[in-house]
């Protein structure tokens, strides 16, 4: 598992100022939770919070922001019926910016 520092952890994920830790911290089976804030007024995360889990060794788990995504297959749906679908929608979305 990769971990990063709790300081480092803390910092707003867009403009990497220092986040303002949240009053409440929640207990959880593997350590606490942490609620921060961003602070900064020119960032597009102002007044966003954040949550930092630290476990009970110390260490802070990374954020997996990058992760594959799966989806459960829809019933039924093939990949020629998904393409048609994809392309009915986009000419009903043409169709609708020609007719304003």
């Amino acid at each position: 598992m990769l971990t990063v520092s709790f300081e480092e952890a803390s910092k707003c994920p867009r403009c990497d100022n220092a986040g303002e830790q949240n009053a409440l911290v929640r207990n959880v089976k593997d350590g606490k939770l942490y609620t921060f804030t961003c602070r900064n007024s020119a960032c597009s995360w102002f007044e966003t919070d954040w949550v930092v889990q630290r476990l009970e060794d110390g260490t802070v788990p990374l954020r997996e922001t990058t992760r594959e995504r799966t989806f459960a297959p829809i019933p039924g749906m093939t990949q020629e019926k998904a393409i048609k679908a994809l392309k009915q929608t986009a000419d009903d979305e043409e169709r609708g910016l020609r007719g304003r």
